[in-house]
């Protein structure tokens, strides 16, 4: 993690060459002022440097058993770090501090006030360190530091398998799997001319080889090959040692005993030999990478056998060398399977594997936190298993347990889940390790939205940035990889739609805390003038948190109060200027100080659901502002499904924020929707309050837009509807449309739609109030995924046609008071996963064809008829039995009164 260290500082390095305010400051001074130049030219030396050590850490960080030498060299290496991003930051100051002086010529003055005491300083500071960091590599020569092993990576297979007594036993006590063994055993049996590649995926310890070995060991699937053969690879694999094991494993006694020196073509004959006219079931265990597969497929795929190849991996790369229809994602165990499985090891020496009353409540409370990862279950229930079957013995294990994940020593089977998520740590490639250990931030099972914390990442300068896209793009390409290692957990809620959001699993979490703790990076900081950012999850206090003393403020990155209930900002905010990122959504804030302006590096100002109504004048100077989100809280959640907002007014002067890519929540004036045009970077847009007098310098100014992936226009009240005849050049790359307000009929053949319907994946019309039905017109955009249509038609009734939005997952239907029937065709929709119905008073049958919707899951009503209530609960249940959640929500018998139907 030394190396993390480094290559966050490398990447701050790399903004301030590349900052407008470096290279203007650099580039324009007389003879006397040379000392600026003196610096930039010190830490190009310095990112030279680092750049060495860097990857002599990057190979140090895939090893392990440091000799002492070593580990004090790697110590060395992260203070010379710190002190690098100290001088980095307070050049940063002062070249912000005393740009506008330059520009507005009294720079020089200023400059010979100062006695240049600030910038020979920060010149001198450089070349100490770059003394230092010489002297550190010289060190490591004359020391002889060098890697373990050689240089080469462990693959050690103790490192990430269970302890041997463990593993023999597991496959007896599987739960949870029937489904997917019966998958699997359905899949080989299948008849296939050609060899068949099946995946199974998921994060390490979540019971892949297991699974996969009952199966391998099964008669029945023996009985349909000729041979079997099974390979642990190596995360270091040779292609070559893989066909040799295959040979020998077929052969056995009848292997050629020089088999160890063929190589090239002649063993890829042998194994062609070896497999012809033989029908094998070939197990690859443990791939990290594609190219396993693509080495072999040559002489493996190649036979028309009727082969069979089953992959288990940790990344979704690899599982995707399966065809579709072939890969199988492990989840995590539910609620009921994971306590059968800890019953079956915390109790194996009784004979009923029961757990006694008393000890019920703790056992539960303990295997929460396993959060229904298989080996966390075996592991923590074995330990308990030698334990005393008494509260008091279950109480000390229930508070140390979460320590001694942590601390990986006091218990050897503990440590062996440890050992299991490190290797896929170890296996990050280097640009996801500070990504991924920034996460231990956040407290224990706490929901991160992806926006949010692609926003973070950025601000924290975690991203390596690159050419021809934004270091958002980047950082969500991050955000998947480390979803795809299962290192993260996409968590769906299921309200009206289902909202992505990613959760850490707990004893990944202590992984990363312990990685945090050790190489202090990105972890709680007791040393005030230390401090770089400070994020508040206390949602009780109420008064503004200290950010340290005036020098260490001066660098704070990021300041995140969501939810926190504080009401008034302070004036010294200002005083924040190497701001990047102020996080206020949710709190009870009035009001933005008038100095905002001040915060010269500000990226993100989040103020959704605040007490915000208006802009302060300074929000327009900041230049380089990429994400304004605001929007007034204007109603609580709506039977805890939806907070309501309403747009902020906007300051009406020119925008100078020419980055901005996001812009959400404001009221609309001549001014700006006139300006929006300067803003050529914005892919999202909400803007608010929108009269017919705004709508040709809107859309004019939309027209200018083409990086724009989502628009949502609220018009003002009484407007007479939104036309489109302005918007002669649609944003082509347009995927996501929110329209409220009157539409006329001929929308759906305008320009626009002709334009971007095509590509639409996300479309919400509310209030349009057509008189007929708007359907006949949206069915044609067949890309739709997400379709919301409320106070959009006055008609009776509603049909669904056959072969209608083909890819649609969810549809939400609101606020049609007329509608009394609703008819679903067959081979409607069919990839339908989520239907809600809300306040459809008319509306007392179920739909006519529901039942035909076999991919629905989930089903919401709100505020419907009584008699469409008793119904599906009655006479028409039958006809919904297929869809696994039926929720119902009324708020006039109480927000809190839920129904479930659960099938």
């Amino acid at each position: 993690m030394a190396q993390g260290v480094v290559f966050a500082v490398l990447c701050k390095i790399g903004s301030v060459l590349a900052s407008s305010a470096s290279i203007t400051l650099g580039g324009r001074f007389d003879a006397n002022l040379t000392i600026i130049n003196e610096i930039e030219n010190r830490i190009k030396q310095i990112e030279v440097e680092l750049k060495l050590m860097q990857a002599f850490l990057r190979q140090a960080q895939k090893q392990e058993g440091y000799s002492e030498p070593t580990e004090v060299y790697l110590q060395e290496v992260r203070k010379a770090a710190f002190e690098i991003e100290d001088i980095i930051d307070e050049f940063l100051y002062l070249s912000v501090k005393h740009k506008s002086r330059f520009f507005n010529g009294e720079f020089l003055s200023y400059f010979r006030k100062l006695g240049k005491t600030s910038w020979h300083k920060i010149a001198g500071d450089l070349k100490d360190l770059q003394c230092h960091l010489q002297n550190l590599q010289n060190l490591r020569v004359q020391y002889e530091i060098q890697l373990p092993n050689g240089g080469r990576v462990s693959t050690d297979k103790e490192d990430h398998r269970l302890p041997h007594h463990l593993s023999y036993y597991l496959a007896d006590k599987m739960v949870g799997v029937e489904q997917e063994k019966t998958m699997i055993i359905r899949w080989l049996s299948a008849t296939t001319r050609l060899t068949s590649v099946i995946a199974v995926w998921g994060m390490g310890g979540s019971g892949k080889t297991t699974l996969v070995n009952i199966i391998y060991e099964d008669e029945r699937i023996k009985n349909r090959f000729d041979c079997h053969v099974w390979i642990t690879v190596s995360q270091k694999f040779n292609a070559s040692d893989i066909m040799r094991k295959m040979v020998r494993h077929i052969l056995q006694s009848r292997c050629p005993s020089n088999i160890d020196s063929i190589d090239g073509r002649d063993l890829v004959e042998i194994l062609k030999r070896t497999l012809e006219q033989r029908k094998i079931l070939l197990v690859l265990d443990d791939v990290w990478c594609t190219d396993v597969w693509m080495d072999l497929a040559g002489t493996v795929g190649s036979s028309s056998n009727e082969n069979k190849v089953i992959i288990t991996t940790r990344i979704k790369e690899v599982a995707s060398l399966a065809s579709e229809d072939q890969v199988l994602e492990l989840k995590k165990l539910n609620e009921a399977d994971s306590w059968c499985l800890f019953c079956r090891w915390a109790f194996k020496n009784n004979m009923d594997r029961a757990c006694p009353p008393e000890l019920e409540p703790l056992g539960r409370e303990i295997v929460g936190k396993c959060d229904g990862l298989p080996l966390a279950v075996v592991v923590v229930g074995n330990m308990l298993s030698f334990k005393k079957q008494d509260t008091e013995e279950w109480s000390k294990c229930d508070d140390q347990i979460t320590w001694e994940l942590r601390d990986r020593l006091r218990d050897q089977e503990l440590s062996s889940v440890m050992k299991i998520l490190k290797l896929s740590y170890k296996h990050l490639p280097s640009h996801l390790k500070n990504a991924f250990v920034f996460c231990s931030i956040f407290p224990e099972d706490y929901m991160i939205t992806k926006k949010r914390l692609v926003r973070l990442w950025v601000a924290e300068d975690l991203i390596k940035p690159e050419k021809r896209r934004t270091v958002e793009e980047i950082a969500e390409e991050y955000l998947n990889e480390l979803i795809d290692r299962c290192m993260l957990q996409v968590v769906e809620r299921k309200h009206f739609r289902k909202v992505k959001e990613f959760q850490m699993h707990d004893i990944v979490r202590e992984l990363a805390i312990s990685i945090s703790e050790k190489e202090t990076f990105c972890m709680t900081q007791p040393d005030p003038s230390r401090l770089r950012s400070l994020y508040h999850f206390d949602v009780t206090c109420s008064c503004f948190p200290s950010v340290g003393t005036p020098r260490s403020a001066r660098y704070l990155n990021v300041l995140e109060l969501q939810d926190v209930s504080i009401t008034i900002l302070p004036e010294e905010l200002s005083g924040l200027f190497n701001l990047r990122y102020l996080g206020l959504r949710r709190t009870k804030i009035k009001q933005l100080p008038q100095s905002v302006d001040k915060l010269f590096n500000l990226q993100t100002l989040d103020i959704y659901l605040t007490n915000v109504d208006k802009l302060p004048t300074g929000i327009t100077k900041l230049k380089r502002l990429r994400h304004m989100i605001a929007g007034k809280l204007s109603a609580p959640l709506y039977c805890g499904i939806v907070e309501k907002s309403r747009g902020v007014e906007a300051p009406k002067v020119v925008w100078q924020s020419m980055e901005l890519q996001t812009l959400k929540g404001v009221l609309a004036n001549m001014d700006l929707v006139e300006h929006l045009g300067n803003m050529t970077q914005l892919r999202t847009l909400t803007i608010e309050d929108v009269a017919e007098e705004h709508y040709p310098k809107l859309f004019a100014s939309i027209s200018k837009m083409r990086f724009l992936r989502t628009l949502k226009v609220l018009s003002a009240e009484g407007n007479q509807g939104i036309s489109f005849e302005a918007l002669i050049s649609p944003p082509k790359n347009l995927r996501k449309l929110h329209l409220t307000g009157r539409l006329h009929q001929s929308v759906m053949e305008s320009n626009f739609f002709q334009t971007v319907g095509a590509k639409l994946e996300e479309l919400y019309l509310t209030g349009s109030r057509m008189n007929i039905d708007p359907l006949i017109s949206i069915s044609s955009l067949s890309n739709l995924k997400t379709l919301q249509i409320g106070d959009a038609y006055d008609g009776a009734s509603i049909i669904f046609r056959s072969g209608w939005f083909p890819k649609l997952h969810t549809l939400i239907m609101c606020n049609m008071l007329s509608i009394s029937s609703m008819v679903m065709e067959q081979q409607t929709m069919q990839n339908l996963q989520w239907l809600a119905m809300v306040n459809l008073p008319e509306l007392k049958e179920v739909p006519h064809g529901i039942e035909l919707l076999l991919t629905l899951q989930n089903l919401m009503l709100v505020n419907m008829h009584d008699e469409f209530r008793e119904r599906i609960q009655g006479e028409d249940k039958l006809r919904v039995q297929h869809i696994s959640t039926v929720r119902f929500l009324d708020k006039s018998r109480g927000i809190e009164k839920r129904l479930f139907q659960d099938s």
